[in-house]
């Protein structure tokens, strides 16, 4: 076990991600987001210029579930009615990309140097997540990652069967993504009715309590039957299967939206005052937090790997392949591609 002045030393050197953090924070402004979205909460109705739609309530039959997520739901409307068209892009992209977020972070949970660590519980912080952005909460987490999670000397002297998650999950993970996330976020953003859309929208905001809850019981329920099967579990199809959907979402941006890369995702500098300028800035810093601080763990992690002897100099090349990724893929993708390269290093037999 590390000693308090490794983690220390480590927390201090991950401070950036609290900064990002901050940043998302303060540009997302969840006290105006409610202020803004009040007055459709107390008509019940959102409505603009291509129509209106009542605001379903009660959603959950939880009380403070509802009342919790209530305000959220016009927010989001201004994506998913494409009421803001460069919103709608925004969050195709955003929403379909979370996917892939998910599913590494309950990935990273499995690593045996996880255990009893803040990754060990990626429910916790996704839920998070859906209340307050992932713009904040994913630099917070990968600060804790990088203060409680395995360091140099951890790495040099582990066997790879202790650091990596790879062909260890028994669980059908793609198969419960698939269902309480991406098919909702395609609900939310391409049914023909916009009543079916807000509804999806309230449906999506506890997707994943779902995913870790269900991700759990069939974990349990196969590990029961002892069964070896790892049926749709396999990390490397489900990255395949979640990556070409990320990538088709980007390339379909990329070949058919009317707004440049810049203004669908680059918030504006100037404070908005007005809901739908808000509301996009919101998103689009949600998202830049999120992605960038991803990265740049993966980053830090391959850093690690270099200072441990698990990966040569070409750590830097693959760090600074993430942007060149993230603009033909996506940024789901770069991701899947960056968080692979850096499993293949920790299950590699040999150092460099």
């Amino acid at each position: 076990m590390a000693s308090f002045k490794v983690r220390a030393l480590r927390a201090a050197s991950a401070v950036p991600f609290l900064f990002i953090a901050a940043w998302a924070f303060q540009t997302m402004d969840g006290e105006k987001i409610g202020i803004l979205s009040k007055p459709f909460v107390d008509s019940g109705l959102i409505e603009w210029e291509g129509g209106k739609v009542n605001i379903i309530y009660p959603f959950h039959h939880v009380d403070f579930l509802d009342k919790l997520f209530v305000g959220i739901t016009p927010a989001f409307a201004v994506s998913t009615f494409a009421w803001d068209s460069v919103a709608w892009w925004q969050v195709f992209s955003f929403l379909v990309d979370l996917g892939p977020l998910y599913a590494l972070w309950i990935l990273e949970s499995h690593r045996a140097s996880s255990t009893w660590t803040p990754a060990y519980f990626p429910t916790v912080f996704s839920l998070v997540a859906q209340i307050i952005g992932i713009g904040p909460v994913a630099p917070l987490y990968y600060f804790l990652y990088i203060t409680f999670g395995p360091t140099v000397s951890d790495l040099g002297r582990a066997s790879s069967r202790n650091l990596t998650v790879w062909n260890r999950s028994r669980i059908p993970l793609l198969l419960i993504i698939l269902l309480f996330h991406t098919a909702m976020v395609f609900a939310m953003l391409f049914s023909p009715d916009m009543a079916d859309r807000h509804f999806w929208t309230w449906a999506w905001q506890l997707a994943p309590f779902w995913i870790g809850l269900f991700n759990v019981i069939i974990d349990q329920f196969l590990g029961l039957l002892r069964s070896n099967r790892r049926l749709f579990a396999s990390p490397k199809f489900l990255l395949l299967v979640l990556g070409q959907i990320s990538s088709g979402a980007w390339v379909y941006i990329l070949l058919s939206s009317p707004y440049s890369l810049s203004t669908i995702f680059i918030p504006e500098a100037a404070l908005q005052s007005e809901f739908l300028p808000h509301i996009r800035k919101v998103l689009q810093a949600d998202e830049l937090a999120a992605f960038t601080s991803t990265f740049l763990w993966l980053t830090y992690s391959y850093f690690d790997l270099y200072s441990a002897g698990l990966m040569g100099d070409e750590w830097l090349f693959k760090a600074a392949s993430l942007p060149v990724i993230t603009l033909i893929c996506g940024p789901g993708t770069a991701f899947i591609v960056g968080w692979y390269m850096r499993e293949m290093a920790l299950v590699s037999p040999t150092k460099p």
